[in-house]
């Protein structure tokens, strides 16, 4: 029976599944997408024979039992008549001759197109770029301001305001909103514009044989069938079959993670489903040309090439939303079912009373603005804004502000390893000379010399990356190459082939004339001493290939040196005396051993995910102790294969390093972890980590070195590829968390505190209650500043030594809910002292409501003092005053508490009166009672302290 596996059911309809016998059989996926779309209940099908998958978008519900039935019946069918054709451009490609591949697109390899056909094909295929990327629109992205449930709920207020005639209210609650909105528009509006300056939006310009000529074009214009002339240094425009390559050597690292680059040939026996790694015969696009160069025959662009398909990927990849952002929507849902109780309560007490209904809606208006915290959207998007605003600073964009938050909440950290943790740059680390002194230097003017790659004022530039690599080692050791180079002129140069896998130069001047580099055993049969003449015996030989096991044991590439005087007819160097070998392999970006060692002491577990065979990805991992000092589990892509989603989330929580991996691995790896309940991060800088980089809750792209495919997709990118700016990163996204906490700590207690003054005033008796205007003004001066001040308190010393938070904790944890009741009705009991005074002397009006407006405001302006710390009883007295940020807040606030009294339009606004000396008295010592019970019933001492200025530690 055919294999069919559901991977994913959403309750939005969405299902993807995996079909193995579509894979590169188109014919067979569009019979099985007929099947699917004959059904009802499948309002859009895709079956993606490049993938091996089938995506379905259901229009009503559909059992996914009845979706793999179809699926098998269509498998199992006859091929039905009309079914279209396979495609050209899916065919495998690298298994076809370059004679098969140029009949079936119709070109001569010599001659290639010509202008009037090409012209044809550009507009039968379109031009060749890539499927468009994800960034937003402005609209879109000044829409998603007004998503959230606490915006709404202010929204509703401000309607139901302009229902009642409060035109006021409206305006003045509207505008809170448009603040919100406009303050999470701009920052994620200039992150998107940072990130996309890093995209490579220039024209590159290819060059193409067209009518029989060498053309320059650009690389959007390159369709099927044109022959690519392709050359060192240059980005490759197109999927295309080789047809003739002279030491052609491609780095595909973008592609798979393989460090070393990929010999090219044209005439190699490929298999049709070997791997993308594994196809000597075809050049992708997006990969780079290392050394040598070529022609091939473009055999697919733009969305059909091999980077596309991965790229499409990434669609079927969803980013979870960010932890706080479900925390805060479920502590939105419950503020809601609060100001509705609060409401039925107003409306119970005034059907009693036999209250008209504006009345009864005005009043009830009041409440549910008092149980609405108009500050709540604006810090918690101010607080991620300014968070985002700070880690821009230290080189780190983040696309949307939630994902400062997120960072903070990482628990696994999934780590590409190519260009990633290493530099995507070989380097020699290690030398096994024979013969003393005299031996190294002549190595190191023999890895100058016999070299292809030219110095640059930034170290070598041109051929390959082994050879940059001897160059750069050779000047680090003091070889001047220019005069060196005058003094030894090349006269002749045998380049290396499979079969001769040495490369042999003669040279001019004084010294040996024949210098030799390549394989070790091979350069070692050619020599018959070391170079200070000692005679090399069997001994010596085998010490010399014991070296080169273990240098490449590291695992490292190794190159065998030695010079001398003799040449055969044959061209094969003889009686040469062996100089030594040199070991170069891909190094760790600096400081990323630290980087790992800083996330291990965070609590946050780390995984290197790498193309790169188990031998090389061991190395680099024990390099990092990335096991941290236990043992080291790697798993292999085949092992992958076999896995269901559940077991490989339950092995990937294990595992260490997943090596030879895919792309679509990647991506299953990432969402596997996410089934177990893990926060995720994926770094990455290649094409084909891309759909990870899009599934994990954090996808962190390198800005300097990565793909624009990797940064398209990501919603962090490091500009300069520093690793280590992220543990800052990190340490603000759990400030953010933290902040976020108490700051929502703060604006629910005084919230419920307006809550139970209302509810109090309106069952006491009509006219008691405060206005809704005098509400929202309470609200927006001691909830807006005041939180903002406790939400942008700098990082705590400890951040990164605790382990993240666990998932399901919520954003207030019942026991801190019912601290905050207890401190909301400590508030509430003081205003209400003030009130009972006001009524007993002048009886329900504005002078009441005034000494009520003083009390609460600015009571709960001093409360915000003790909210520093979740935990009140570590409070030091003496450090109530060490956040300035709150000070200055609290002060502004204060402010504009009492603006009201010396302003009579806004007195009138408000509905209240001047106090007198005495009701001021009453006022004011209503308003420090709060703050002074909570800390005297904590046992804190309220003597006068020095102050130091320090950091409050996180509760």
């Amino acid at each position: 029976m055919p294999a069919v596996t559901v991977h994913h059911h959403s309750p939005s309809g969405r299902v993807r599944l995996s079909v193995p016998r579509i894979r590169d059989r188109p014919a067979l996926a569009a019979q099985v997408q007929a099947a699917l779309q004959a059904r009802p209940e499948i309002r859009q099908c895709q079956a993606r024979a490049w993938s091996g998958s089938v995506i379905l978008h259901l229009a009503s519900p559909l059992d996914t039992e009845r979706i793999v039935a179809t699926i098998r019946q269509a498998l199992a069918a006859p091929p039905t008549r009309g079914t279209p054709r396979p495609d050209p451009q899916e065919r495998a490609w690298h298994s076809l001759s370059a004679e098969a591949a140029a009949q079936l697109l119709h070109t001569n390899p010599g001659t290639g197109l010509t202008a009037q056909e090409a012209a044809a094909r550009l507009e039968r295929h379109g031009e060749n770029r890539l499927p468009g990327g994800t960034r937003r629109a402005p609209l879109s992205l000044f829409a998603e301001q007004f998503e959230s449930l606490p915006v709404a709920m202010l929204m509703g207020s401000a309607v139901v305001s302009v229902a009642t005639g409060g035109v006021a209210d409206a305006v003045a609650t509207m505008s809170v909103v448009l603040i919100n909105a406009t303050f999470g528009f701009v920052t994620e509006g200039q992150a998107e514009a940072s990130i996309s300056q890093l995209m490579d939006s220039s024209s590159e310009t290819v060059t193409v044989i067209r009518d029989g000529t060498e053309v320059s074009l650009r690389a959007a214009e390159v369709v099927p069938g044109d022959i690519l002339h392709v050359r060192p240094g240059r980005v490759i425009a197109a999927d295309a079959r080789v047809l003739a390559a002279d030491r052609l050597k491609v780095d595909e690292s973008a592609l798979t993670g393989e460090t070393l680059p990929v010999s090219k040939t044209p005439d190699t026996r490929v298999a049709p489903d070997v791997p993308i790694g594994q196809r000597p015969t075809l050049l992708h696009a997006g990969t780079l040309v290392s050394e040598g160069e070529g022609r091939g025959l473009v055999v697919a662009t733009g969305a059909r090439t091999a980077s596309a398909q991965i790229a499409l990927l990434s669609e079927s990849a969803a980013r979870p939303r960010a932890p706080v952002e479900a925390e805060l929507d479920r502590l939105g849902e419950v503020l809601v079912k609060l100001s509705l109780t609060a409401c039925g309560v107003f409306f119970g007490i005034g059907w009693l009373r036999g209250m008209g209904l504006s009345m009864m809606l005005k009043d009830a208006l009041a409440l549910a603005v008092a149980a609405v915290p108009e500050g709540l959207p604006v810090v918690a998007t101010t607080t991620m804004s300014i968070g985002l605003r700070r880690m821009e600073k230290r080189g780190i964009l983040v696309r949307r502000v939630d994902a400062v938050e997120s960072l903070g909440a990482l628990q696994i950290l999934c780590l590409d390893k190519t260009g990633t943790l290493t530099r995507n740059r070989l380097q020699v680390v290690e030398e096994e000379v024979a013969g003393g002194d005299a031996a190294r230097v002549m190595l190191l003017q023999v890895a100058a010399l016999n070299n292809t790659a030219e110095p640059g004022p930034q170290g070598a530039t041109g051929s390959s990356a082994t050879e940059r690599a001897l160059l750069d080692h050779a000047m680090a050791q003091g070889a001047d190459v220019a005069d060196l180079r005058a003094a030894r002129p090349r006269t002749a140069m045998i380049e290396r082939t499979p079969d001769r896998p040495f490369m042999v130069t003669r040279h001019g001047g004084a010294g040996p004339g024949v210098l030799v580099k390549g394989a070790p055993e091979t350069v070692l049969a050619q020599c018959s001493a070391l170079w200070d003449g000692t005679p090399l015996d069997a001994a010596a030989r085998h010490r010399i290939l014991t070296a080169n096991d273990r240098l490449a044991a590291r695992p490292a590439r190794v190159l065998g040196f030695a010079a001398g005087e003799e040449i055969d007819e044959d061209r094969v160097p003889r009686n040469l005396r062996w100089l030594g070998l040199l070991a170069m392999v891909d190094p760790l970006r600096p400081g990323a051993a630290d980087f790992i060692a800083a996330m291990h002491r965070a609590g946050i577990r780390t995984i290197m995910i790498t193309g790169d065979q188990a031998a090389t990805a061991a190395t680099i991992a024990r390099e990092l102790n990335l096991s941290d000092s236990g043992p080291l589990r790697i798993i292999d892509s085949p092992e992958i294969s076999q896995m269901t989603p559940d077991l490989l989330g339950g092995v990937a929580r294990n595992a260490h390093v997943f090596s030879r991996v895919s792309a679509a691995q990647k991506l299953a790896i990432v969402q596997a972890l996410q089934a177990q309940g893990a926060v995720v991060g994926m770094t990455g800088d290649g094409i084909n980590d891309g759909p990870a980089l899009k599934a994990a809750n954090v996808g962190i792209a390198m800005g300097a070195s990565g793909t624009d495919l990797a940064r398209d997709v990501a919603n962090v990118v490091i500009r300069d590829d520093e690793l280590s700016t992220l543990v800052d990163s990190i340490a603000q996204g759990r400030a953010v968390y933290r902040n976020i906490r108490r700051a929502l700590e703060f604006l629910i207690a005084t919230n419920l505190s307006e809550i139970a003054v209302g509810i109090v005033e309106a069952a006491h008796g009509p006219g008691e209650l405060e206005s809704p205007m005098e509400l929202l003004w309470i609200n927006l001066v001691s909830d807006v500043l005041p939180g903002l001040g406790l939400a942008l308190a700098d990082p705590d010393p400890d951040a990164m030594a605790r382990p993240p938070r666990a998932v399901d904790e919520p954003v207030i944890p019942p026991a801190h809910f019912k601290r905050m009741t207890q401190d909301g009705g400590i508030i509430a009991a003081s205003a209400l002292v003030s009130h009972f005074i006001g009524l007993a002397r002048y009886g329900p009006g504005p002078e009441t409501r005034a000494m009520t407006f003083l009390s609460l405001s600015l009571g709960q302006l001093l409360y915000a003092l003790t909210a520093q710390r979740s935990d009140v009883r570590k409070l030091q007295t003496g450090r109530l005053l060490e956040n300035r940020m709150l000070d200055g807040a609290l002060l502004v606030s204060a402010g504009l508490a009492v603006t009201p009294f010396f302003l009579p339009p806004l007195r009138r606004l408000l509905q209240i009166a001047p106090l007198g000396p005495g009701a001021t008295a009453v006022g004011l010592a209503a308003a420090v009672a709060p703050a002074t019970l909570v800390l005297a019933g904590k046992n804190n001492r309220l003597l006068p302290e020095t102050l130091e200025v320090k950091p409050c530690a996180t509760s």
